[in-house]
């Protein structure tokens, strides 16, 4: 049965700059050769490891540092870490362990970062699972088909809207020549829930790197993620 498509309406608002506190960036080395990457900003964190990004917020912890995204936590002490699965409760699971660090340093040293904050209208609110994937395009070529320069992809993992983001980026693939857009998307079980549907030129063209982006989305399907959905 097809689900009926809403018409975006036209959005003319531009987005705002503002200052962000400096952003951490830390890179672990665990055991099975395995890496985690913990940006740290203040009392947030994502944690990035085998291609998933955690959104997280500092929780109170006997001991060392912790960081909760509901089920998934990252532990810290000292120079060392390690990523936990805790759904079950009393059955912790490591995603990765015995992690030492490798170095601590801004993300803004070698590559660049475009932040911002993504929100929808609808008072709907996301499950666990639900996943946010923003894209950097290089989209100067109109008769081929947007090229991707860099992905982030972030878990609500019980976070709801609106979901702060951060797109990193090589700047050597850069050319100032050229034009490039931020696309997003959130999905529930691989089914797209929402997109945007304005474009939003970053980086060339005399736009600041450094803008911080608040953007509109809307509904691409009418059905709830949370009806009608396979576990």
């Amino acid at each position: 049965m097809a689900t009926a498509q809403e018409t975006p309406p036209v959005d003319s608002a531009a987005p705002k700059s503002h200052r962000m506190p400096m952003m951490q960036r830390l890179s672990y080395n665990c055991d099975g050769g395995t890496k985690v990457v913990v940006f740290l900003r203040e009392r947030n964190a994502r944690v990035s490891f085998q291609g998933k990004t955690y959104a997280m917020k500092r929780v109170e912890a006997a001991s060392g540092t912790r960081y909760s995204a509901g089920s998934i936590v990252w532990w810290s002490k000292g120079e060392e870490g390690f990523l936990e699965d805790d759904t079950k409760a009393g059955e912790p699971v490591r995603l990765a362990e015995n992690c030492k660090l490798e170095r601590a340093r801004s993300a803004m040293a070698d590559s660049g970062v475009i932040a911002g904050t993504v929100a929808y209208r609808e008072r709907m609110a996301m499950p666990e699972n639900a996943l946010l994937t923003i894209q950097l395009l290089d989209v100067s070529r109109a008769d081929a088909p947007a090229k991707v320069i860099a992905e982030q992809k972030f878990m609500f993992a019980g976070h709801q809207v609106p979901l702060p983001f951060e797109v990193h980026y090589d700047p050597a693939t850069i050319d100032p020549k050229r034009g490039y857009a931020l696309s997003a998307r959130i999905t529930v079980n691989a089914q797209l829930i929402f997109l945007n549907t304005t474009g939003y030129p970053v980086l060339t063209q005399e736009i600041p790197q450094k803008w911080t982006w608040s953007c509109r989305w809307w509904k691409a399907r009418q059905n709830h993620p949370n009806r009608g959905s396979k576990q």
